[in-house]
């Protein structure tokens, strides 16, 4: 702690009580806040783990179905099938308040299924890898929408534990000595008074 640079005057004393009052009710609020992102976080956290989860269960899901495909239909031949392909995907951001917080929001709208090649030469492994990558399209771009909530709210979760630290380690305890030292100014002068006043009637009255 150390003690504020201000005269120990009443005026002084009555501001600073009031920026006490201030303090406090501020680290009330910071402390309920951080204790909100706290318990969001812990909450996306688990969200980002079984999203993430599906997307490694898609991935490898897709790939396997790829490489039996390249197996049936031989690889340039997939390359060829591959580079024909045309999908509109639409991807739409947004943004929503969590914690007090503005969090991008992610969709992403994967293309309709639609055969865009000829069946002679191809089986239905080609279209089950289209179908699974388009499925894994979906999930990654839940995990990204997820993972930036999740960086954005520790970001904020970090400056909210800076601002709380500060002041109930610094601020808070600045003002209460720096009152308590005014509030022992302004007593003593208040019993030099009274005993000045007592000396004064004193030798009026002698």
């Amino acid at each position: 702690m150390s003690r504020m640079d201000v005269a120990p005057t009443k005026s002084n004393q009555l501001a600073l009580k009031r920026d006490l009052a201030m303090a406090t009710e501020g680290f009330t609020l910071l402390e309920q806040k951080r204790e909100i992102l706290i318990t969001e976080l812990m909450r996306l956290v688990e969200r980002v783990r079984s999203v993430q989860a599906e997307v490694d269960q898609r991935r490898q899901r897709a790939y396997e179905t790829l490489r039996l495909a390249v197996a049936r239909n031989g690889y340039q031949r997939m390359r060829s099938i591959g580079a024909g392909i045309h999908y509109e995907h639409r991807v739409t951001s947004s943004t929503r308040v969590t914690a007090g917080i503005r969090v991008p929001t992610i969709a992403i709208e994967p293309g309709a299924f639609s055969s865009q090649f000829g069946f002679a030469g191809t089986d239905s492994l080609v279209d089950q890898t289209m179908r699974d990558f388009l499925l894994l399209l979906e999930a990654v771009g839940r995990l990204a929408e997820l993972e930036s909530a999740v960086w954005l709210l520790a970001r904020e979760l970090k400056k909210t534990q800076r601002r709380v630290n500060a002041l109930e380690q610094i601020f808070i305890p600045d003002l209460r000595d720096t009152l308590a030292h005014i509030r022992d100014v302004l007593e003593g002068k208040d019993l030099e008074s009274f005993f000045m006043m007592k000396m004064i009637k004193k030798r009026i009255a002698q």
